[in-house]
């Protein structure tokens, strides 16, 4: 037996950011969720009333997104304590939605929506969480967010979620990746959670495209007055006006 090829093939030794399921059904949809939220933010009017409550989901959405970028970087062995945390950080931002919901700041058919894809990203984490010591084989293996181990009744969609304006928001709720749009928004998600970000950065977290197409867009968006640059090549890096 070559114990060299078996040391390499231990999913042990793999993040997070290599476990297909977590990254496409945690990650991606954790990415989609805060980047409807700054959606939100950005056509909300605020007045002294709504600032503090802005601020705040603003604040819990950036830190819902460094927590989900922290997972990737983790291996299942020691990920609990990690994704507990990730966890923790999107129930906060639940909570200050949901207020912001009574205030009136946030409709309620986009809210229903948000608070309810929010649920779903939960429910797959705590599988990964109770599932953490069961095996790296046995985790890397699970279907979308575990079902297999959850049941089917658990990770169904609730009934009659109301539907949002999809014309508005469909590229930011709709968990399947899109175009040149989706893409801008992807970028200014990653860049808004780390305030500046260079390409490379970028390309880790969007692994679809290549770094020449984030290059492009990144490009397309200064033109637009909505990035800026700071240094040459390589050593450039990205920021929000």
């Amino acid at each position: 037996m070559n114990t060299k090829d078996n040391f390499v093939s231990d999913t042990s030794y793999k993040k997070l950011l290599n476990n297909d399921n977590y990254f496409k059904h945690i990650f991606k949809k954790t990415e989609k969720i805060i980047s409807v939220v700054f959606y939100i933010l950005k056509n909300t009017d605020v007045d002294k009333k709504s600032e503090t409550q802005f601020s705040n989901i603003a604040s819990k959405a950036h830190f819902a997104h460094e927590n989900a970028l922290r997972t990737l970087e983790v291996k299942p062995a020691s990920s609990k304590e990690v994704l507990e945390q990730f966890a923790q950080s999107l129930v906060g931002l639940d909570s200050t939605l949901r207020i912001a919901g009574a205030s009136g700041m946030v409709a309620p058919d986009v809210l229903a929506v948000v608070v309810n894809e929010i649920d779903v990203v939960l429910r797959g984490l705590k599988v990964y969480i109770n599932y953490n010591n069961a095996g790296t084989d046995q985790m890397f293996s699970f279907g979308q967010f575990g079902s297999q181990a959850m049941g089917a009744e658990q990770v169904s969609t609730p009934a009659k979620v109301p539907k949002v304006k999809k014309v508005e928001v469909q590229g930011e709720v709709g968990m399947q990746a899109g175009g040149s749009e989706d893409r801008r928004t992807r970028i200014r998600t990653i860049i808004e959670a780390k305030r500046e970000a260079t390409i490379k950065d970028i390309s880790e977290i969007i692994t679809d495209v290549s770094e020449k197409t984030i290059q492009r867009e990144l490009n397309a968006m200064i033109e637009e007055n909505l990035v800026k640059r700071q240094g040459e090549r390589r050593w450039s890096k990205y920021s929000l006006f």
